[in-house]
């Protein structure tokens, strides 16, 4: 029987990534959303994309369908965490459980809190500082233990924050944009603290691959990307992408602090900024050793490829 993979929020940043990996190896992929408009523009054309509700059981179980590997790529704004994101991975693990499918959840590095060493692996405490990370180790917990119970098998990626094409979040979209307009870019914390960060294809590669390891599920993998940098370095190759004098500043808590009065996502950096005050780099070798045929993007080569996305959809700038 051919295998079936079950992409949950294909229109998102990985999501499409993930689709546009799975299609390009020939493999049959479902792509679930819930703005097929936007699908359209950032999928395949090839790509099987079907409407379906995260939030509702009844939908997921019916996408979920005859799927041999799904994938748990939805995401949503920071101030709807707490109240939907429980929800949604529910239903996904039951419509898993229900299709007798494997299940690929991508993860970040909120959960750590403040790191205890670097570079971090897989056995680094848990011991989130943030409401997020403290939500992400509870739905992580829920994941892990449906495997131990042989009730649905799960293999987690855990990433450090994403850039590339479609990654238009709060991080990177205004980089990209000072550097293509000239202005000044700012980044969180402090400009020569050296940072993981990982390019969407990589980590759309690293989770196809990981899904279609039967040895890798009921286990956390952590692919860090093409080597820490920092952020005065990203700025830096940002605006040589784009052609401009680079332009650069650092905001700290205070700046967070003071903009967390009028917006959310502010409010939620505040508890996260500590990301980048001190050095955030993963430890990747156990990825590495297990799948040595992988390579990574070069930051010089993914960056150009990010400020050239970014310069032919000028309607992310607006």
């Amino acid at each position: 029987m051919e295998e079936k993979h079950v992409v949950i929020g294909a229109a998102g940043a990985l999501g499409s990534a993930i689709v546009g990996v799975l299609s390009g190896l020939g493999k049959s992929v479902r792509a679930v959303v819930r703005d097929v408009d936007r699908a359209r523009r950032v999928l395949p054309p090839e790509a099987d994309i079907v409407i379906g509700d995260g939030a509702n059981a009844e939908s997921v179980r019916l996408v979920c369908r005859n799927a041999t590997v799904i994938y748990h790529c939805i995401n949503v704004p920071f101030e709807k965490w707490y109240t939907v994101m429980p929800a949604i991975t529910d239903n996904i693990l039951a419509g898993a459980r229900e299709a007798r499918a494997r299940l690929v959840f991508p993860g970040n590095v909120y959960g750590y809190g403040p790191l205890r060493m670097t570079p971090a692996n897989e056995d680094h405490p848990l011991a989130a500082t943030s409401k997020q990370g403290q939500l992400r180790n509870e739905l992580e917990r829920k994941l892990i233990d449906a495997n131990l119970m042989a009730d649905v098998k799960v293999v987690i990626a855990r990433f450090p924050e994403y850039y590339g094409p479609n990654v238009t979040n709060w991080l990177m979209s205004p980089i990209f944009q000072a550097a293509l307009d000239g202005r000044t870019a700012a980044w969180p914390g402090k400009l020569e603290v050296p940072h993981d960060l990982i390019y969407i294809h990589d980590a759309a590669t690293a989770c196809c691959i990981l899904g279609s390891s039967e040895a890798s599920y009921g286990q956390v993998w952590h692919v860090p990307g093409a080597g820490p940098i920092t952020g005065k370095q990203f700025i830096g190759m940002a605006f040589e992408a784009a052609g401009t004098k680079a332009r650069m500043k650092a905001m700290g808590r205070g700046y967070f602090r003071v903009r967390g009065m009028f917006g959310s996502v502010a409010r939620e950096m505040t508890e996260l900024v500590y990301e980048f005050e001190e050095p955030m780099v993963l430890d990747g070798s156990k990825f590495a050793g297990a799948f040595p045929g992988f390579r990574y993007t070069t930051h010089e080569h993914a960056i150009r490829q990010t400020g050239n996305w970014y310069g032919q959809h000028l309607d992310v700038r607006r």
